[in-house]
């Protein structure tokens, strides 16, 4: 059976090392689990490179001929048969811990990995099942940041994210997760939306508005042009001009009441952010000009000049009433008060940002990060991805306890690949094997169904359906009994009471071991499942002869004689009854010189024609007796006779004649069948 499997496939009998080592041994005590852990690493293995290789046509019984099939002579030349092989063959390895562990993957088999080492775990009964599928959605939805920084920070984001739901930022996830976002995140279609006046004015006057944060949140250069405030005061005989950016004036407004809030409250707002650039701390007093020693803020007559949204800029007084006038009423108010309101749900949404990601997104500054517009779309992904998730709670829960058979890997990557774009989908051939859908009906095995055998660690399928396609061994075949044998075995060692009971695996087991040895018995008569024997070993039996050529010297035509019939045809009727044919008998021509009487004979060359003896015969085996004695009655053709010369008067002046001559022979006896 060893033997069989290397020669029928090197690829499972490399897998399959530890069990065929356990078979070809007397120590078997450990099979079971030896045949676990073989099969634990084939399944990975296949699943890696079946992923990896963009999934064929759908069909994962076709796969598995492939791959198992890429270790045979002759086989097809294909980059997925070469890295297999230089595992298998060249490092004597493992594919996984080739391609997954000892070296990094590059981008395009990451998703493969990940999915492979989960199926390893989860037929190991490990607890990093969960970790290794959450790295495979990351890989998916965080592509474009996977080989950055904040590529590994948001992987941790979405761990999180997942594991622990009832912590999740629900206005900003419900923010980013909006479908028709991923059209404004491009950067041409930031640089245009963030760039156009117009574009701001809506976010203001709609702050509540699905897309009115999107700018701020990637901290738009152009978005900081478009707000910011340029402010002239005038105070003492002194004048300065300073350029208020948004995020200082949010900050200012952000605990205003806007009841009480008026035109003179919003202009000393902007006046004092101006007084703050000109003179910060520990610069008072310091120099001449404003800012020196005793100089007073809002004074009487001081002016202040506010240009902001592109608004026609108007010069307020503070005059003797303590108020500045000097602007149409509530010109500058309802701006400040709308631009609060937009603030308000930035700092919203900032104050929700993940601390790892607060450098990236929805920064409150001037100097941002290169990779931020990449995060966001990165994160807007990752947002639809956990809202899904939320949606279908069947896929994924928080509870650690979970058994990894609720796990469906199939669904979970369709989920992730349903958060992505049109294009990002088309141009990505990582998840092409998603695609692939078997055309052989309700019968085939597509990668789901794989999956979830996996996840349910159902071994005995696995097993036969792999080594089925391994051994390209038909449902029907019967006429391989070893491969049927090491089938059957190991469906035996890895039953477990499910589909099928104990007594039909046991049953199914004898039954093709059975057959296995009794295919392995090529000596004796044949039988019902092997009803043709031949040999070029001859038959040796002894029997009573009857040929009437025996009596013109023996005066008897019967003779007990040995025989070496060759060469060995016979066939079965059934297990004890048979047909037996034969053209040559090597011990007859001895057997007709030891037995006939002393004499002159001449043509003695002639006896030689008693070397042929075609002969037709049954034979009768109890083959539970023994398989290699049989009773035997034919009879045949004698081309040798012998014709008395002299007249019999004395026999001791016995002289004769060989001479061809036909005749036919009978007889009966015992045989022995190699």
């Amino acid at each position: 059976v060893v033997r069989t499997i290397e020669h029928r496939s090197p690829a499972l009998a490399f897998y399959m090392h530890g069990t065929l080592e356990r078979m070809g041994s007397p120590y078997w005590g450990s099979l079971g689990r030896v045949l676990k852990d073989d099969l634990t690493v084939a399944i990975a293995d296949f699943v890696y490179w079946h992923v990896s290789t963009g999934g064929g046509d759908g069909d994962i019984v076709a796969s598995a001929k492939r791959f198992f099939s890429c270790a045979k002579k002759g086989a097809a030349d294909s980059d997925g048969c070469k890295r297999l092989l230089d595992a298998i063959v060249g490092q004597k390895r493992p594919l996984v811990e080739v391609e997954c562990r000892r070296a990094k993957p590059g981008p395009e088999r990451r998703v493969a990995c990940h999915i492979g080492l989960a199926v390893l775990a989860a037929l190991k009964g490990r607890g990093e099942v969960r970790q290794h599928l959450v790295d495979a959605l990351a890989e998916i939805v965080l592509a474009e940041v996977s080989e950055k920084t904040v590529g590994g920070r948001m992987r941790d984001v979405l761990t999180a994210w997942v594991d622990l739901p009832k912590d999740l930022p629900t206005p900003l996830l419900e923010a980013l997760a909006n479908p028709d976002l991923g059209a404004l995140l491009s950067d041409d279609a930031l640089e245009k939306r963030c760039g156009d006046f117009a574009e701001v004015k809506s976010a203001l006057d709609d702050p509540a508005g699905a897309f009115s944060w999107v700018c701020f949140a990637v901290t738009h250069k152009k978005l900081e042009l478009n707000l910011v405030a340029k402010v002239t005061v005038k105070e003492g005989g002194h004048t300065f001009t300073h350029d208020i950016p948004h995020w200082e004036l949010e900050k200012a407004i952000r605990d205003i009441d806007s009841d009480r809030f008026d035109d003179d409250g919003a202009y000393r707002i902007f006046a004092e952010l101006a007084w703050d650039k000109e003179c910060p701390a520990g610069k008072e007093g310091a120099v001449a000009g404003a800012c020196t020693a005793g100089s007073k803020r809002f004074e009487t007559g001081s002016q202040v000049q506010v240009s902001w949204l592109k608004r026609a800029p108007f010069r307020v007084t503070l005059g003797a009433n303590g108020k500045y006038s000097g602007a149409p009423a509530k010109f500058l108010t309802p701006a400040v008060l709308k631009f609060r309101k937009l603030s308000r749900r930035i700092w919203e949404l900032r104050t929700l940002v993940p601390p790892a990601l607060a450098s990236y997104l929805f920064y409150a500054g001037q100097t941002v990060s290169s990779d931020t517009k990449a995060a966001l779309r990165a994160l807007h992904r990752t947002a639809r991805l956990v809202t899904e998730l939320r949606a279908r709670w069947y896929l994924w829960s928080e509870k650690k306890q979970k058994s990894f058979e609720e796990l469906d890997i199939a669904e979970l990557l369709y989920v992730a690949r349903a958060s992505l774009d049109k294009e990002t989908i088309q141009n990505n051939k990582i998840l092409a094997f998603l695609d692939q859908q078997a055309s052989g009906g309700a019968a085939t095995i597509d990668i789901g169904d794989w999956l979830r055998m996996v996840m349910r660690a159902d071994f005995r399928s696995l097993a036969m359906e792999s080594m089925r396609s391994a051994l390209d061994l038909k449902l029907r075949d019967t006429s391989r009994p070893h491969e049927t044998f090491f089938l059957s075995l190991t469906a035996y060692l890895l039953d477990t009471n499910e589909g099928v009971s104990e007594q039909v695996a046991r049953a199914a087991f004898r039954s093709s071991a059975k057959e296995l040895l009794l295919s392995a018995q090529h000596r004796g008569v044949p039988r019902v499942g092997d009803r043709v024997r031949f040999r070029f070993l001859p038959r040796l039996s002894m029997r009573l002869s009857f040929n009437e050529p025996y009596a013109t010297t023996d005066g008897d035509s019967r003779r007990y004689v040995v025989a070496a019939d060759f060469p060995t045809f016979m066939l079965a009727i059934n297990d004890y009854v048979g047909l037996e044919l034969s053209a040559i008998d090597f011990v007859a021509p001895l057997a007709e010189m030891a037995l006939r009487p002393a004499g002159k004979y001449d043509n003695y060359a002639n006896v030689a024609l008693d070397l042929i003896r075609p002969r037709l015969g049954m034979w009768i085996a109890v083959p539970a007796f023994s398989r290699r004695i049989a009773l035997t009655s034919g009879f045949g053709a004698r081309f040798l006779d012998v014709k008395r010369l002299d007249d019999g008067s004395d026999p001791k002046m016995l002289r004769a004649e060989y001479k061809y001559k036909a005749s036919l022979t009978f007889d009966a006896g015992i045989q022995f069948v190699f």
